[in-house]
């Protein structure tokens, strides 16, 4: 049989053995039945060591002095290796197929490689996802430790904080017994730390149920104005000590939703308000109908908020100014939280040194 014919024949025959344990071994078999030679090496380069061999005499490329056959491996005209025979009387014919050999050998030994590189990229791959499937339990159960944890003690810590407000709220109304004014002073201050406190508590305990997914609304229909009057009551210590005044403008509507998360909303937003605008300064409330939504606005003449800050303010437990004590960073992402829930939205335009403003817009129905 013609040479060249018996080669197309054994090219076929080298590409079914290309993922074989033996396959250099077999392709020296293979190319034996064409061409007589006494032994086959593969090296591969940078560095330099012997791949496969059939029949060997030497270890190296440099030992081998008898007459052969040579020619580069070659990978996108990059030469990463060399297959050699040796023997004796090589015809033309020979060193013609030799070279078609050596380029069908290069192209399934740099596809095999990319395979196992293929194959060890998707077994990391596969590793990873089980560590982190693994990892991501540890974590959930983690978190639900620690959920249960800051529900259990902040639940733990408002008992005796509410009894510390109530009897400072006795003692300043002079219940049991006249005051002077240094102790009035000092019984407004506890009553303001213990306002404070409970304002972080609460927060803290508002994060762990929404976390946890267990916050519902329980809706009812109220005067929003009813909602506004009580809240500015509670945070009226606070803003008299700051010496801030607090003006407001409400519309007698009613409106159905969860009346303690409205108030929270409220207190959330004004306390903010309050905690950066500067001793004599000023906040505006307006609540008033705006279609089918009521709209929310608290103003205030603070610090303000640099632009690049803005996307961030209602992260959790992101405090853009930290100079200032008393604060979880959680307020404006309960809030946020607690818009959402009612379906509405909230926005924020601020200045530094000039004030910040944000507005809540809930549905009315």
């Amino acid at each position: 049989m013609d040479k060249y014919k018996e080669f197309t024949k054994i090219s076929k025959e080298i590409f079914k053995i290309k993922n074989d344990e033996e396959f250099g071994n077999k392709i020296f078999e293979l190319l034996k039945k064409i061409i007589e030679f006494e032994s086959g090496y593969i090296f591969f380069l940078n560095p330099e060591r012997l791949e496969y061999s059939f029949n060997p005499k030497c270890k190296s490329i440099s030992e081998i002095s008898k007459n052969c056959l040579k020619e580069n491996l070659e990978f996108k005209n990059s030469v990463f290796g060399v297959v050699i025979i040796t023997g004796e009387n090589f015809s033309v014919d020979d060193k013609e197929i030799f070279a078609s050999f050596a380029a069908i050998i290069s192209n399934i030994i740099k596809d095999n490689e990319l395979t196992k590189v293929i194959k060890m990229q998707i077994e990391a791959l596969q590793n990873g996802y089980t560590k982190i499937h693994k990892d991501t339990k540890k974590i959930i159960k983690a978190d639900e430790v620690k959920t249960k944890f800051l529900s259990h003690i902040t639940h733990e810590l408002r008992t005796p904080l509410n009894s510390i407000l109530g009897f400072s709220e006795l003692l300043e109304n002079e219940f049991v017994g006249k005051l002077n004014n240094k102790q009035k002073e000092y019984i407004n201050d506890i009553k303001i730390s213990g306002i404070n406190l409970l304002a972080m508590i609460n927060e803290i305990l508002d994060m762990s149920r929404i976390e946890s997914g267990s916050v519902t609304l329980n809706k009812s229909e109220f005067e929003i104005k009813t909602a506004v009057t009580e809240v500015l009551n509670i945070i009226k210590p606070l803003a008299l000590k700051k010496q801030i005044t607090i003006k407001s403008s409400v519309v007698d509507i009613k409106i159905e939703a969860d009346y303690q998360k409205i108030q929270q909303i409220l207190f959330n937003l004004v306390g903010n308000a309050l905690k950066y605008t500067n001793i004599g300064g000023e906040i505006n409330i307006s609540v008033q109908k705006s279609g089918e939504n009521l709209l929310i606005k608290v103003k205030d003449n603070g610090i303000g908020i640099e632009k690049r800050h803005l996307k961030k303010i209602f992260n959790r437990f992101e405090q853009i100014n930290k100079t200032f004590p008393n604060s979880t960073g959680l307020g404006l992402a309960i809030t946020k939280e607690l818009v959402k829930l009612h379906k509405g939205g909230i926005k924020v335009e601020s200045e530094p040194n000039i004030g910040s403003e944000f507005t809540v817009t809930i549905p009315l129905c």
